[in-house]
């Protein structure tokens, strides 16, 4: 859920980069000066919050909206799209900016890995319930 609303900020702010040029360089592994489409990062935002709060609900950690079986499928499909990102991210470090290809293979791509995996656990739990 943290990184969906640091999401948000982006859409409005390089925070915690100092401009956006840094940003560009640090998270989006491009050299020029512009920051993302707000549309854009906001809908990351909102799938990352989303995501999030699908967890707790087939989790049963808050109530569940909908049929079962679509948070289920939901929630599989989570952990494709996270770990599709994750194993995926490596090729995104060609022709990237040193700063994102650092970060990249010692952050965001393992952190995508680690949640797809946590994802799955809670999916194949929630399936044998």
């Amino acid at each position: 859920m943290a990184i969906g609303l640091l999401h948000f900020i982006w859409a409005f702010s390089p925070w915690p980069m100092s401009d956006a040029v840094t940003f560009s360089r640090t998270i989006g592994g491009v050299d020029d000066d512009k920051m993302p489409p707000v549309p854009s990062t906001v809908l990351v935002g909102l799938a990352l919050i989303g995501g999030a709060v699908l967890t707790l609900m087939v989790n049963e950690s808050i109530p569940g909206i909908g049929p079962g079986w679509l948070r289920l499928v939901g929630m599989y499909g989570l952990t494709v799209v996270l770990l599709a990102r994750g194993l995926g991210g490596y090729f995104m470090n060609s022709g990237a900016a040193i700063e994102f290809q650092r970060l990249n293979t010692f952050l965001y791509s393992p952190l995508c890995v680690a949640l797809g995996v946590l994802s799955g656990i809670v999916a194949v739990a929630a399936s044998r319930r």
